[in-house]
């Protein structure tokens, strides 16, 4: 499942099999190989299964049932972000726990015969895997010792990164951070940025970029139960008539429908005008279901988890001032998760449309699970308490929380510190950024492009190249 384009770099290994995962048969890529099996994408992601093709399979034992356990509970969230998806469960929205660990076996067994039996030592994502059948397949992969390999890509900025482990992220980009910081010790050599980083330092410093996701206008004011849905209805009714039909004629619908409805009525009857002159630590509510929480938050998937453990560590005088993502929609959010962080003293809600930039600038810090927001906290010398796993976590100024005492520890250090870090930390991190970044063929685009699409193809390609020969023996 990797863009056609980045693997038409000529790879040197030659594999007797290659299992090529798409959404297009058309879009897999172009590999030397004796033999290569293409698989519908949109199948595995709906754990579409058919008991006669699992029946072919062998057989899964209690001791790999076991070592997969941490996979199994993560994967049993994950499913959520299909539920719409799968026939079966549209309607409800909502898929049962008993098919949930049915389509995490059917997963496990399936990808588990496939790995064996084609001998496969080797797997390349797209992305992180956070698409419930990959999550899988990464699991099964760190059990059995075969590399996997994804395309981490950074949103920000116009780079990439491939990693092999979702939890240790783009270790390349800590050691380049280290490696410059001691070409630079001495504090009167200037850091020099080529003229995309030093675009990307002004633009970050001093104006406010667009956020690289589309903000849905519908989200963004209060309205009645019939104006928010009219328009799902209508494409529901034109893609798929029975589906509308069905969901018209459901009680169950109706009530998901109106709960969903009740909890976004709940926000936006909480929320307060803040007043930014007294201390306060601003989040920026992530976006879901994406990997960008799950499985990369690792156990701060909920992000009620975040805000209860810093307000926990907090002195009563600094509020935490809750923001929703502009984007979100119906999924992923209920009144009790609303309701459960406004017991929180405090808690505040802010209207979703407040200027995240000004709260950036206001705020004594910012928390966040891997959110973009660290990223431009870094360029605007403001401090993070990081929750989750990306790249930023190796920025200056981010506090990497894993457990109570390192949320207690960076509050302390965070009050107490009048600057986070320096303009000379700022330009360092984007030199190491510099240094060991691949642009992405892909949105977003560089200021200054340097590159075509067809050229930034070619990087990526012999990026993944080089890795793949790191990971697998010569033959």
């Amino acid at each position: 499942d990797i863009p056609k384009r980045a693997f038409q770099h000529q790879f040197l290994i030659q594999r007797i099999a290659v299992i090529s995962v798409c959404d297009k048969e058309e879009g897999s890529p172009t590999l030397k190989a004796d033999r290569i099996i293409w698989k519908y994408a949109a199948l595995f992601r709906e754990g579409r299964y058919s008991e006669e093709e699992l029946n072919t399979c062998a057989p899964i034992d209690e001791e790999l049932i076991e070592k997969m356990r941490h996979y199994e509970a993560v994967f049993m969230d994950m499913v959520d972000r299909y539920a719409n998806k799968m026939t079966q469960f549209q309607v409800s929205g909502d898929v049962p726990y008993s098919e949930r660990k049915h389509l995490f076996y059917a997963n496990l067994r399936y990808w588990n015969h496939m790995l064996d039996t084609e001998k496969i030592d080797l797997v390349v994502m797209n992305h992180e895997p956070h698409q419930c059948y990959d999550y899988v397949l990464y699991g099964l992969c760190k059990v059995k010792r075969i590399p996997v390999l994804y395309l981490a890509r950074v949103f920000t900025i116009d780079t990439c990164f491939i990693a092999a482990d979702w939890e240790n992220p783009a270790p390349e980009l800590a050691e380049a951070y280290r490696r410059v910081q001691e070409e630079y010790a001495d504090v009167s050599k200037p850091v020099d940025l080529s003229p995309n980083y030093e675009t990307y330092f002004n633009l970050f410093r001093n104006k406010q970029p667009e956020p690289w996701y589309k903000p849905k206008k519908v989200n963004l004011t209060q309205q009645g139960f019939i104006a928010r849905w009219w328009r799902q209805a209508w494409k529901i009714l034109r893609r798929d008539p029975r589906r509308f039909l069905a969901s018209m004629l459901s009680r169950s619908f109706w009530s998901r429908k109106l709960h969903q409805h009740r909890a976004i009525g709940f926000y936006d009857r909480h929320i307060t005008v803040p007043d930014l002159n007294k201390p306060f630590v601003y989040i920026a509510l992530h976006y879901q279901p994406e990997a960008t929480t799950l499985p990369l938050a690792g156990a701060f998937v909920e992000q009620d988890r975040i805000i209860s453990l810093l307000a926990a560590c907090l002195p009563p005088d600094v509020k935490i001032l809750v923001k929703e993502h502009p984007a979100q929609g119906e999924r992923c959010r209920s009144e009790e998760f609303y309701r459960s962080l406004l017991a929180i003293p405090s808690v505040q809600f802010i209207p979703r449309e407040t200027d995240t930039y000004t709260l950036m600038d206001k705020c004594v810090a910012i928390a966040t699970a891997t959110g973009t927001v660290t990223f431009e906290a870094i360029l605007r010398q403001k401090p993070v308490l990081m929750f989750g796993h990306f790249a930023y976590q190796y920025g200056p100024g981010v506090h990497r929380i894993r457990s109570a005492e390192d949320c207690s520890r960076a509050v302390h250090q965070i009050l107490q510190q009048k600057e986070s870090h320096t303009v000379r930390d700022v330009r360092l991190f984007l030199k190491a950024l510099e240094a060991c970044a691949t642009p992405f063929p892909g949105p977003p685009d560089s200021p200054i492009e340097e590159y075509t699409q067809e050229e930034k193809s070619a990087l990526v390609g012999a990026l993944i190249e080089k890795k793949i020969l790191a990971v697998l023996p010569q033959r």
